[in-house]
């Protein structure tokens, strides 16, 4: 009787938490919100590889005064501080060239385990006045994340995983 009460309450543990892991390799399992791979499974143990996503709210560093929103092959613009940098960018807002949720990434396509390539926006201005906005253009980057999955590098700036100081 012991043991099946014991094996009951495990049962419930295991499916009230919703702790249900894959088994196979490559498969994926939900874990803190994160998605990973089955890598291997053999003798009772398994091994998982966290599947790198852009996909959630994300702000620049080092002033963190630009949040973007990513979901899928785009990110857009979730908030800005009263003041950004650089002042191409603050005059762009300012004239409302640049405004939450306008895009600032796209086409985004995975082109490795960390890496993605897109566009994002860039400002325009005149050589002869740096400061002030006149439009904005698309431009090719690349993306790289860091292995732990919560900072970015690329030519659209260095971003850190919003929440994460």
């Amino acid at each position: 009787m012991k043991k099946k009460v014991l094996m009951s309450i495990v049962l419930f543990i295991v499916v009230g938490t919703g702790a249900v892991f894959a088994q196979k390799a490559g498969e994926t399992v939900q874990l803190g919100g994160q998605t990973y791979r089955v890598e291997s499974s053999s003798n009772g143990r398994v091994v998982l590889q966290l599947v790198p996503t852009l996909d959630g709210s994300w702000r620049l560093q080092p002033d963190g005064n630009v949040f973007l929103s990513f979901s899928g092959s785009t990110a857009v613009f979730s908030d800005f501080a009263k003041n950004i940098s650089p002042p191409n960018w603050q005059s762009a807002k300012d004239k409302g060239i640049i405004k939450v949720g306008d895009q600032y990434f796209r086409n985004l396509r995975s082109t490795g385990n960390l890496t993605w390539s897109g566009q994002v926006l860039e400002v325009t201005f005149n050589t002869s006045n740096p400061n002030v906005a006149i439009g904005t253009r698309w431009a090719n980057l690349t993306i790289t994340m860091s292995p732990d999955g919560n900072t970015f590098t690329s030519n659209g700036g260095n971003f850190i995983r919003a929440g994460i100081q």
